[in-house]
């Protein structure tokens, strides 16, 4: 995942850039640990959003996760990204902002 989608996207700008559906979409890998889940989507309680996609699996000792919250700005879903890179059993975060989807 990568935040170079734009080259696959329309280019769109201008004032009505407000109204397009964007949608932050976060890998998270992690340590297997049993509150990892709720401590990564607590980010997002923190700030009252509700994310429309959770899921994870276990592979081996690591905890994959994906979650896509709609509405995010780039910057506060960057923030968040960071945050979870602080958390210490995670061990990648990669975040891509998908508009339309």
């Amino acid at each position: 995942m990568s935040t170079a989608l734009a080259a696959a996207a329309p280019a769109v700008s201008g004032p009505h850039l407000a109204f397009v559906s964007r949608s932050a979409h976060f890998e998270i890998i992690a340590n297997v640990d049993p509150h990892i889940s709720l401590r990564m989507l607590n980010y997002f309680a923190q700030r009252d959003l509700v994310p429309s996609m959770f899921r994870s699996r276990r592979i081996r000792e690591k905890l994959e996760m994906r979650v896509v919250v709609p509405g995010l700005t780039e910057h506060d879903a960057a923030v968040i990204a960071e945050k979870m890179r602080g958390h210490f059993a995670v061990a990648a975060v990669t975040l891509e902002m998908v508009v339309g989807g």
